[in-house]
Formats: structure tokens, sequence, C-alpha cells
């Protein structure tokens, strides 16, 4: 049986290129595995162009087996247009990374480059 999670909708740190803490949720009881992992940005809008892009990194003080963080591309764009809104499909990266119930992950991202639109994400993490 599957189990989904959505964390809340963070605020990336807009004007720098530093990881950024979205949220930390915990393992859900009865699974043993995480078997997707991914993020969907959300801007207001594109009044510059502007390049979309960074990583999602997953960390686990409660679980041995990780050996620190788990890193995957944030699904992003590359050229967005210089005005108008702009639409990051959220692609599930498929994993098997071993879990413990119960044990915290916390969710971050690094954007590549320094952003104007002031860009929030929301993490999902599907668990088997």
């Amino acid at each position: 049986m599957y189990k989904s999670m959505v964390t809340v909708l963070g605020a990336q740190n807009a004007t720098e290129t530093v990881k950024t803490l979205i949220d930390s949720v915990n393992v859900p009881q009865g699974v043993k595995a995480l078997v997707g992992v991914g993020a969907q940005i959300s801007v207001a809008g594109l009044t510059t162009l502007e390049d979309v892009t960074g990583i999602i990194e997953l960390e686990s003080d409660d679980m041995a087996p990780w050996s620190g963080t788990q890193a995957f591309l944030l699904g992003g764009i590359t050229t967005a247009l210089t005005s108008g809104a702009i639409t990051a499909n959220p692609y599930l990266h498929p994993t098997n990374i071993p879990v413990t119930p119960g044990a915290k992950i916390k969710f971050s991202t690094t954007f590549n480059k320094a952003q104007t639109i002031n860009p929030s994400v929301r993490g999902q993490l599907v668990f088997e």
C-alpha cells in the first residue's frame, strides 16, 4: 500500500543560492521504503528572464542507511518568459530508499541562481 505526503508550501530563499528548509515530515507507520520524491514550484509571475532550476535535498538523522543527504534534480524551467506566469510541472523521481517509520525527513531545496520572482516550493514524498 502506498502512502503519499505533501509538505507545506515554503518560501524559497529568493535572493541567495543557498539551501532552504521547506519542511520536516515524519515517515508514516507501516512503510518500508521511499519510492517517489518530487517538488512543485509556485511563483506569482515574471518581470525578468529567470532560470528556475535547482536541487531537492532530503536529510535524516534517524535513518543510518542513508549515509547523509539524498539529492534530486528540481524539475524547473531553464528559459522562462520575461513576463507572465510560468508553469513547472512537478516530476516525481522514482526511488527505492529504505526508511524507518517515525523518522524525521528534512525536505530542502536549493535554486541554481538567485531569483527575483520569490518562488515557493512544496514537496511530495511517496512511501511503500
